[in-house]
């Protein structure tokens, strides 16, 4: 009888580390942001044939690993599309940046004036631009804020019109919102 307790147990075992050894925290593509946990059971996963059109609403300056929270979520989906098998030429992703979001946009020397810190942000910034994603600021939210569209913005951003214009016009272009 203590055999087959013993086996049980060692079967159980094996079948509980397996499944956490299937589900560890991982950055596939983009090391730094945006962690996964890749389950290969899920019901619903990416469809790697698909092109996959997201425009995200970026208004909060929450943040998450230190960045903002809707870029971290912008590097997470990149990372979930990549495990999933999706091709880096099939993933368009739009950050449009606004409300309590505007800071995120500022040169270093902008934000350390404004903030007292330097910029946490550019570094996901430039990650995510090398990854395909397009990154907008909402010029109204940049006069809202008294930011300097040509002096104070970083190089990573591309300054228009309005996020009122921007998101309705991704979507009428085929991009899923991503609130």
């Amino acid at each position: 009888m203590q055999k087959i307790k013993a086996i049980i147990y060692i079967c159980l075992l094996s079948i509980v580390g397996n499944k956490a050894i299937a589900q560890e925290w991982t950055n596939p593509v983009i090391k730094d942001y945006g962690k996964i946990k890749y389950y290969k059971d899920a019901v619903m996963k990416p469809e790697r044939h698909m092109d996959y059109k997201i425009v995200f609403n970026i208004t909060t300056d929450k943040e998450i690993d230190g960045v903002n929270a809707g870029l971290w979520k912008m590097a997470r989906t990149i990372n979930l599309l990549r495990a999933g098998g999706v091709k880096e030429k099939n993933i368009h992703l739009v950050g449009v940046i606004h409300g309590g979001a505007t800071p995120t946009v500022l040169t270093n020397e902008a934000y350390q004036k404004s903030k007292g810190r330097p910029n946490p942000n550019l570094d996901i910034l430039k990650v995510l631009m090398e990854h395909g994603v397009q990154l907008h600021v909402c010029g109204q939210a940049l006069a809202k804020a008294n930011i300097d569209p040509n002096t104070e913005i970083n190089k990573y951003i591309t300054f228009s019109l309005s996020a009122l214009i921007d998101i309705p016009t991704f979507q009428l272009k085929g991009y899923a919102l991503m609130p």
